[in-house]
């Protein structure tokens, strides 16, 4: 395999918007994250605590036994499956309302 990777540091720049755009997401991810974990620690939803504290033990107990790139790789092969699923069931409502001589949805109603 001969693979050329750039060295000129002038082209591994991205576009202030992308850099934008990727570190308001990791906020939002990280915001999202800290108010669910800051209602759980004050102990008024019993249920959402005893979920953060399984949560984090199960995920302790998968790093302590499993390898970091085993645990991502399962978790890419996980969300393709939902993907697939998600994707199917789409279809199958397509194909439910083209028998019916509707129109297709754009999305899956829950």
């Amino acid at each position: 395999m001969n693979i050329q990777v750039p060295v000129d540091p002038l082209e591994w720049q991205i576009s202030q918007d992308s850099a934008n755009s990727i570190f308001a997401c990791l906020a939002n991810t990280i915001g999202a994250a800290e108010s669910v974990l800051r209602v759980a620690a004050t102990g008024h939803d019993k249920r959402l605590f005893f979920k953060v504290v399984a949560s984090l033990y199960l995920l302790s107990a998968l790093g302590r036994l499993v390898p970091t790139a085993t645990v991502a790789y399962a978790g890419l092969c996980l969300l393709c499956l939902y993907m697939l699923t998600d994707e199917s069931r789409l279809m199958s409502t397509c194909f439910s309302w083209f028998s019916r001589r509707r129109d297709c949805p754009t999305s899956v109603q829950d």
